[in-house]
């Protein structure tokens, strides 16, 4: 997964203190979101039609040779979720002998005890749905479409006993999203984004109707996987 490019902020510096307090949250956003690149290590904030709240999940790549990419889970499988930033890392600690361990997690908790945590992207599946309900298929939506299987394919490659959910995704119309995705926007725009910005590329043709169905059924077996919150809907 490759969509937590992290941005840096320039303020000027204010005595006032007001402003030296926003100041402060901004150099704990920016210092916190160094740790979280140093250590592979990202929230998630996820929001759902299936909760009536959002949730956060933890995204992070091992320190294996092979570098594999993991969204933070128990030991029996289902993803761990927190209702709220707070509770998250407290959460975490309590839990920790029965989630997988995992050494870049852990140095992330001791270098930001001390720290506000901050997510650092958003999955909207609200928007995306709702877009696909209009057949709205512009950059964003299907961009969104696709970090969303993106994640779910990390989660079916973190264990073996996930296998059976790449069928999912292999069905034609999710791959077919996913390679105009990468032909026609992420490529294109890596290489050279001015040109992009200019470029009158070619629409996505596509069933948007199966495309939805099939998008909401990932999206329920992704969200079967996940820990039970209670009192989140």
């Amino acid at each position: 997964m490759s969509h937590f490019l992290l941005q840096s902020q320039h303020k000027k510096r204010n005595l006032h203190k007001p402003l030296v307090k926003a100041m402060t949250n901004i150099e704990n956003t920016r210092k916190f979101e160094d740790l979280c690149e140093e250590y592979s290590t990202y929230i998630i904030k996820y929001r759902s039609e299936y909760y009536y709240k959002s949730i956060f999940i933890i995204w992070y790549r091992d320190i294996s040779e092979n570098k594999t990419e993991h969204i933070l889970s128990y030991k029996n499988g289902e993803i761990f979720t927190s209702k709220t930033l707070t509770e998250l890392r407290r959460k975490i600690q309590s839990k920790k002998n029965k989630l997988i361990k995992s050494e870049n997690v852990n140095q992330w908790l001791e270098n930001t005890k001390e720290m506000k945590m901050v997510e650092s992207t958003t999955y909207d599946l609200i928007s995306v749905i709702n877009n696909l309900k209009e057949n709205i298929l512009d950059i964003k939506t299907i961009e969104s479409f696709s970090d969303f299987i993106s994640l779910f394919d990390d989660y079916i490659n973190q264990d073996e006993k996930n296998q059976h959910l790449q069928k999912d995704i292999d069905d034609e119309l999710i791959k077919k999203t996913l390679d105009y995705y990468y032909e026609f926007i992420f490529w294109p725009r890596f290489n050279n984004k001015e040109k992009f910005e200019l470029w009158n590329r070619p629409k996505l043709e596509i069933d948007t109707e199966k495309l939805l169905l099939k998008f909401q059924d990932i999206i329920l077996k992704f969200e079967n996987n996940m820990k039970k919150i209670t009192n989140i809907k």
